[in-house]
């Protein structure tokens, strides 16, 4: 990687001592000049530092994507998400990464790539921070607590669940010609606390021990109890990631028959680059700049300067 905008630490006075003095100052000067400025994403700054340990930490997920410009897409995406979340009102501070890091090491379901990965860093706290630490945290929240959760993101879809029942709810028209007309498609559901939620009837092409839901299976059949077989339920049901409609057909036994349509929440990829294409990145060198842009799929949604 050649060479590119050099950090500017402040020099430190000269210490007494005439050539003691200027050996210091020497080794300081060399130590400084091995960092390097590779990129700036918005206020965050990435040097060839940060790139080195992160490449050892890409390795550990993925052999051979130790490549500058796979790492350098790894940090510039971790560091747009938390500028995204700066902007939104959310703090990145020491309190935050250090509650994640806790997280991290409690709720590991891989706890010897966990290990391979603070080997990686041993005594360097900065760096398992800032290149990897910061990186989860902000993808993370941005996304689950944040994008998901957020009512003002989706509001368009949840108007759009909210009219669909409404219009089934006043219309002779079958719930499946309303959805058809509105672009969006009905199934039959068979909903149970012991199967779950499985297709019903034509649609039923499940394999066997295909069913799913237990849990969401029983927040369905509490709101199922509180209707009439043949009636919508009058609210929109949110899930995580999209809106639900529903209509209560009949019981089966132990099953609850029910008309669904589902309405996904918003596209994430659209929305965070409609936040993170205001945010300036700046590539210092030229080479690896050459091949983030070549080899990286939304590398042409930064916004390069």
């Amino acid at each position: 990687m050649k060479a590119c905008l050099l950090t500017n630490p402040p020099i430190p006075p000269l210490i007494k001592g005439g050539k003691g003095g200027l050996f210091y100052f020497i080794i300081f000067f060399l130590l400084s000049a091995c960092t390097q400025k590779i990129c700036d994403v918005g206020d965050v700054s990435i040097s060839n530092k940060d790139i080195s340990l992160r490449a050892k930490v890409s390795e550990v997920y993925y052999p051979n994507s130790g490549k500058d410009y796979v790492v350098l897409s790894q940090l510039i995406n971790g560091y747009l998400s938390e500028e995204i979340l700066k902007s939104l009102g959310h703090k990145v501070d020491d309190a935050a990464l250090n509650a994640e890091a806790k997280r991290i090491d409690e709720n590991t379901k891989a706890p010897e790539v966990l290990k391979k990965i603070r080997d990686i860093y041993g005594r360097n706290r900065d760096g398992y921070f800032k290149t990897f630490i910061r990186v989860v945290y902000a993808e993370r929240v941005l996304y689950n607590d944040v994008f998901l959760k957020s009512k003002e993101i989706h509001k368009n879809e949840y108007h759009k669940a909210e009219d669909l029942i409404k219009e089934i709810t006043k219309s002779k028209k079958s719930l499946r010609e309303i959805a058809k007309e509105k672009g969006f498609k009905a199934v039959k559901l068979k909903v149970s606390q012991k199967e779950g939620i499985i297709p019903f009837g034509e649609e039923d092409k499940r394999k066997p021990n295909a069913n799913i839901g237990i849990e969401q299976a029983e927040r369905l059949i509490n709101e199922i109890s509180k209707i009439k077989q043949g009636e919508v339920y009058p609210d929109v049901i949110e899930w995580l990631e999209g809106y639900q409609v529903i209509r209560y057909i009949k019981k089966e036994r132990e099953h609850y028959i029910i008309e669904s349509i589902s309405i996904p929440k918003r596209n994430y990829d659209d929305w965070f680059w409609e936040r993170a294409s205001k945010i300036p990145v700046r590539i210092y060198d030229e080479k690896l700049k050459e091949g983030f842009l070549k080899e990286v799929t939304w590398a042409g949604r930064v916004n390069l300067k």
